[in-house]
């Protein structure tokens, strides 16, 4: 694993899903909309080879513009999911939807932008994605607000 200005890039072969040790869950922190944009982009590129979708839910607008100008993306294998719930000024996204989506395993990859589980829910999500061998990133934008204390963590 190599960070490089608190984003954590996964050296991986080209075919996760056959990984037995494949990272299917990973926390992510970056710093501001260039540094997520630079993540989503680098998702991308991981996983453009498998012909599946990259699922973004809750993605930030200005990250996802600055993704199609900047970097050489196929939007043809994105999907976009904006699916927000206000409860205490937390935006909180269903666990059941997201479990769902990474335990049949149609998309290679799922992000989840700004959203805060417990630890038992990551676990479960973390579960679900290595039934599904779809790799789950979480990602916090601390220029966002909704970030608590810098954390980057991966669960295999």
């Amino acid at each position: 694993m190599i960070i490089i200005n608190n984003i954590n890039i996964i050296n991986n072969s080209t075919n996760i899903s056959n990984s037995a040790r494949a990272n299917w869950l990973q926390l992510t922190n970056v710093d501001n909309n260039i540094e997520l944009s630079n993540q989503y982009a680098h998702i991308c590129q991981q996983h453009k080879q498998q012909n599946k979708w990259v699922l973004f839910i809750n993605p930030e607008g200005s990250s996802i513009e600055q993704l199609a100008h900047t970097h050489d993306i196929d939007a043809s294998k994105i999907l976009m999911v904006n699916y927000k719930n206000s409860i205490k000024s937390n935006l909180k996204v269903e666990l059941a939807h997201i479990k769902s989506v990474l335990s049949k395993g149609n998309c290679s990859a799922v992000i989840v932008s700004n959203s805060s589980f417990a630890t038992q829910e990551i676990a479960q999500l973390a579960s679900s994605a290595r039934q599904g061998e779809t790799r789950c990133f979480l990602l916090k934008n601390r220029a966002s607000g909704n970030s608590p204390a810098a954390r980057q963590q991966v669960i295999h």
